[in-house]
């Protein structure tokens, strides 16, 4: 027992070594504009189609209600 209580602590170690280091060793990447606003341009332009994303979620959430199952503790048999 000891030994995997000392391998989980290890591999955990170093998991979270890595997730540390890795990101100081990604390349930096940097936003460039390459189309600048110019003064007196405020077209803008909106791909809403006017369905309200917000309902579908709640639906969503309405559905995955059901996952929860019953209180197996009301179901015993005596």
């Amino acid at each position: 027992m000891k030994n995997k209580s000392l391998t989980t602590w290890l591999g955990t170690g170093a998991i979270a070594l890595s997730l540390a280091v890795l990101p100081s060793t990604l390349p930096a990447s940097a936003q460039t504009d390459t189309d600048p606003i110019t003064p007196g341009d405020t077209a803008t332009t909106t791909d809403d189609d006017g369905f309200d994303w917000g309902w579908l979620g709640l639906l969503g959430l309405v559905g995955l209600a059901g996952l929860k199952g019953r209180d197996h503790d009301n179901n015993r048999r005596s």
